[in-house]
């Protein structure tokens, strides 16, 4: 890399960190004057996007895996099924 790519590398670090605190300033003024009913429904709205929907998507996963693995049993059950009625 030559020094002006360091430079606007660095620079784009910069930018984005600028903007991480920016967001987290807008985010801590918003929670600052929020009511405490709009605060609790924001905080079971975080609990439920950090807990339940990373288990129902690994859930999801699991369960489409163990759906391919049996799929592909049963199809080459029928397969085999098939080829010896065939040859018979």
């Amino acid at each position: 890399m030559t020094r002006t790519d360091n430079r606007s590398f660095g620079a784009t670090l910069d930018d984005l960190a600028r903007d991480i605190v920016d967001a987290c300033r807008r985010a801590v003024r918003a929670i600052a004057v929020m009511p405490w009913p709009a605060m609790l429904a924001c905080c079971i709205a975080l609990a439920f996007v950090i807990s339940v929907l990373p288990l129902a998507l690994c859930l999801f996963v699991l369960f489409m895996g163990i759906k391919v693995i049996i799929g592909a049993f049963v199809v080459d059950h029928r397969r085999k099924y098939r080829n010896s009625d065939r040859e018979q």
